[in-house]
């Protein structure tokens, strides 16, 4: 069952006071509470701009990407809902495009709200002689063709991937027309999937979640925003996975065969937590998930980035998304590999190892497993340490805590220690003599 309890209740205070946080924790950002934008304080206005925004309840996409190497700005709405056509405008415009020579691109998710208002947005700047890109994402596999018709699939956390890469070749310097090239590229070669044990529940509304699970049920395929997925099924971890990969990657699947992928081909793996699984169960179900690529489909990915990235509020579920690398075409250091392992200096990009650690792996042996009755069968060198101490056997133990807490000493600790003050005492008043 979903939480309907949390520390703030008011929508609007809690999206503000978030917002505002991250000025907080990161001190090149600014943000304009009225517009509901977070921006670099002070950026090369000969690079590129990266906008990004959505609904909010998603985070740490899209605010807490924000920073050198990822996005300039990203403009939020109110809890699952687009911001509005101005709010996009005023950012391009006014927090990221005055002055700016390159050009802004804007990379938003596939949801009919986000599509038209920041298509709005885009058209406005475009008006106003600014040079603005936008680039659409959709990698959700839970929706397939038959069922997404002409709005065609969602976008979730496979995005995460495209603002990352496109965010470090604007850093980098590259034209807006590569910049939105290589962005496209990165979505068109995403395929993603995710799952859930339960709806979330909207801090301000009211009532319990609608159309709840059962307590052994899965909704796989779910958005993120409490959207219907594929089917509910009662499963173990590894039968889920299995069903989420055969969603992604089986090729006899007309329906959602979107990306074709073999074991030749170079791919990055994302694990995302939607915002309510423990750390711990994560790495779970990392495991789970590389374990099935491998022994199923011969994929090895050459990246494995598993944590937080793109929530939906508290969500117990998570999202596989895997990235088929492609040439950019663009030349050393900018290859799509090379601009995810760039760093970014963004409170919400959890991936922490460098490209030379990655390069330098190797295949670590399985530890080697030890029956219980192995362990319990191990000699110990207890008897050694008790004759060492000149003790024969238990009973002495305990007759020498006796003796010990007769003579006034409560453990061997402060036994020693008296013994020691004392010979001390003993040597100093000889030297005097």
């Amino acid at each position: 069952m979903a939480s309907t309890k949390h520390f703030i209740n008011d929508p609007t205070h809690l999206v503000l006071t978030a917002l505002h946080s991250l000025t907080l924790t990161n001190p090149s950002l600014s943000v304009d509470l009225d517009n509901k934008t977070v921006f670099r304080t002070s950026t090369d206005p000969s690079t590129v701009s990266l906008i990004s925004g959505g609904g909010s309840g998603h985070e740490p996409a899209f605010s807490s990407f924000v920073g050198k190497g990822l996005l300039t700005a990203a403009v939020a709405g109110t809890i699952f809902a687009s911001p509005s056509a101005e709010q996009i405008r005023n950012a391009i415009l006014h927090r990221v495009g005055g002055g700016r020579r390159a050009g802004v691109l804007v990379v938003v998710m596939n949801y009919t709200g986000d599509i038209l208002n920041f298509g709005m947005g885009v058209e406005k700047a475009r008006a106003q002689g600014m040079h603005v890109e936008m680039v659409v994402v959709a990698d959700d596999a839970g929706v397939g063709r038959a069922k997404g018709g002409k709005v065609g699939r969602r976008g979730i956390a496979g995005t995460c991937l495209v603002l990352k890469i496109a965010g470090a070749l604007a850093e980098g310097g590259a034209s807006l027309k590569d910049c939105a090239r290589v962005a496209r590229l990165v979505a068109d070669n995403i395929v993603s999937v995710g799952s859930s044990l339960s709806h979330v529940h909207v801090p301000g509304r009211s009532g319990a979640v609608e159309d709840e699970m059962a307590q052994d049920e899965i909704e796989i395929g779910m958005g993120i925003h409490n959207e219907p997925g594929s089917e509910r099924a009662k499963a173990s971890l590894p039968e889920l996975v299995k069903k989420m990969l055969a969603q992604m990657l089986d090729p006899r699947d007309k329906d959602r065969n979107f990306l074709n992928v073999s074991n030749e081909d170079k791919t990055v793996l994302l694990v995302n937590n939607l915002g309510g699984v423990s750390v711990l169960e994560l790495g779970g179900i990392t495991n789970e998930v590389v374990r099935q690529l491998k022994d199923t489909y011969g994929i090895e990915p050459v990246r494995i980035l598993a944590g937080t990235y793109m929530t939906s509020l508290n969500g117990m579920g998570f999202s596989i998304s895997l990235l088929k690398l492609q040439d950019t075409e663009l030349g050393h250091g900018k290859s799509m590999l090379e601009l995810l392992d760039s760093p970014a200096e963004a409170n919400g990009w959890s991936a922490a190892v460098q490209t030379g650690t990655w390069e330098a792996k190797s295949t670590p042996s399985a530890p080697k497993e030890i029956s219980t009755q192995e362990e319990e069968a191990k000699p110990t060198n207890l008897r050694s340490k008790f004759h060492n101490l000149g003790l024969r056997n238990c009973a002495d133990v305990s007759g020498s805590r006796l003796r010990l807490r007769a003579e006034g000493f409560r453990d061997c600790t402060e036994a020693t220690h008296r013994r020691r003050t004392r010979h001390y005492e003993l040597r100093h008043n000889c030297r005097r003599r």
